[in-house]
């Protein structure tokens, strides 16, 4: 099949490996705290974390530390500071941080400053910005190079405001839609989808809980909660796994009981990871990201039963995860229904279909983004095959056909044990036509084939 020829990269086998946390025995290692901000730094391969609570005494911190394996305290003259967010720029090669409870423990700021690792942090002084706040979400987009905040907590209610800094100033982002007014929320920007993924938080002034799942591309924000949406919850964290293109999210707190599920998003669903061994007890207001360069999620501190200074490291299971996306479309005969098997390297991704009565053909659309066709921005209404409200949701690099047997079709794709794949994703979709007037009858959701081990 065409398909084939877009796989073709150096060849490598590999095994799955499982999904498991390790707790770590640093030599030394910073004094329990929780609330504080952390971020993998790729110019010098370590995690930074900064700021915090402390409880002996009760108070806000302004220490920062580095984690390579082995903690180093840095010395700085970053503010005391919680309740914030710092992400790193790697276009500019610095770490970003705006307000949180600074430069007291009931104070709040509007400040933005950027620290590079070798200067001392820098305030940038800014005409605009958002208005004093903590609590908020924050991701570094990296395709766009722009830090986007969104909501937050001021001293009396959360909002639901989406701001970005180029790297000079702020710019308020009027969006037609957005998630309602949090704060707590775990939110990242997933490099696979080339969008922010936000989900979950609170509001406390209504005490609300939410399980939602948005998506922001830099205009509007949409919802796109699966059905399979975990239970609401906050204070948990999230990170983005860059090398196996999915977000990880653990524990958080459902407004009862402490949360302890590690749970991970590839685009379309969320999925339970069952993990091996010992899980953290540390399951809120943890410090926590991705350390690409071990291929390891750390996670540091936070609160659960007790204020905690204890180091995790969570590696991902490295199986494919095909998951579904965006709206299946029927003008005739019923919603077509599409599956895929597990998308590993070394195995065929089996692509079925079903629901197709009336339909004599399938045309099969796979491509290597979900972003754009030919130059124009997907979702695309596809009224020019006369499927007005029906959407095409794949870039379509390839167009391959089969036929319909009864009610159901299937297409294969075989999934070259090149390691290289790992992490890379086919986007899917399937019209189901009648030959032979060439009659487009609906469509499928979007299939995200997420190739793994």
């Amino acid at each position: 099949m065409r398909s084939i020829q877009l796989l073709t990269l150096l060849a490598a086998t590999a095994a799955t490996l499982p999904a498991q946390w390790a707790l770590q025995s640093p030599t030394t290692s910073p004094s329990p705290r929780r609330a504080g901000a952390a971020c993998f730094d790729p110019a010098s391969n370590r995690m930074i974390i900064y700021g915090g609570l402390i409880t002996s005494p009760a108070q806000s911190i302004s220490e920062m530390w580095s984690y390579d394996g082995q903690w180093t305290q840095i010395a700085s003259n970053a503010n005391a500071r919680w309740g914030h967010q710092m992400v790193a720029d790697t276009a500019n090669n610095r770490l970003v941080t705006f307000g949180g409870r600074s430069p007291t423990i009931s104070s709040l700021a509007s400040d933005t400053r950027v620290f590079d690792g070798m200067a001392m942090w820098q305030q940038i002084q800014t005409t605009n910005a958002p208005s004093a706040r903590f609590l908020y979400g924050m991701a570094y987009d990296s395709n766009r190079d722009r830090v986007i905040l969104f909501g937050g907590r001021d001293g009396f209610a959360p909002n639901n405001e989406t701001w970005e800094f180029d790297g000079t100033d702020w710019l308020q982002i009027q969006t037609s839609n957005a998630p309602a007014p949090r704060e707590e929320m775990g939110m990242v920007y997933d490099a696979s989808l080339n969008r922010v993924v936000l989900f979950g938080g609170c509001d406390e002034s209504t005490q609300s809980v939410y399980g939602d799942t948005w998506w922001f591309d830099g205009v509007d924000w949409a919802n796109v909660t699966p059905s399979n949406s975990p239970s609401p919850r906050f204070r948990g964290s999230m990170v983005y796994d860059s090398d196996r293109s999915r977000s990880v999210y653990f524990g958080g707190f459902d407004g009862t009981a402490a949360l302890t599920d590690v749970l991970e998003y590839s685009g379309g669903e969320w999925s339970v990871v069952a993990s091996a061994g010992a899980t953290p007890s540390n399951t809120t207001e943890a410090y926590a990201a991705y350390d690409s360069a071990r291929q390891v999620v750390t996670q540091f501190g936070g609160f659960g039963p007790t204020f905690s200074n204890a180091t995790w490291e969570f590696t991902g299971n490295t199986d494919g995860v095909f998951s579904l996306y965006g709206q299946a479309c029927d003008l005739v005969s019923g919603t077509p229904n599409l599956s895929g098997t597990t998308p590993n390297i070394g195995s065929d991704l089996i692509l079925t279909v079903d629901n197709l009565t009336g339909a004599s053909d399938a045309v099969w659309l796979l491509g290597f983004n979900d972003q754009a066709y030919s130059g124009v921005p997907l979702p695309l209404d596809l009224g020019f095959i006369g499927l007005s409200g029906c959407n095409l949701l794949t870039s379509a690099d390839v167009i391959d056909f089969s036929a319909i047997v009864g009610d159901t079709t299937s297409y294969t794709v075989p999934l070259p044990s090149q390691a290289t794949l790992v992490g890379q994703s086919l986007f899917v979709q399937m019209l189901p036509i009648q030959l032979p007037l060439l009659t487009f009858l609906g469509s499928t959701r979007g299939g995200r084939a997420l190739i793994g081990q």
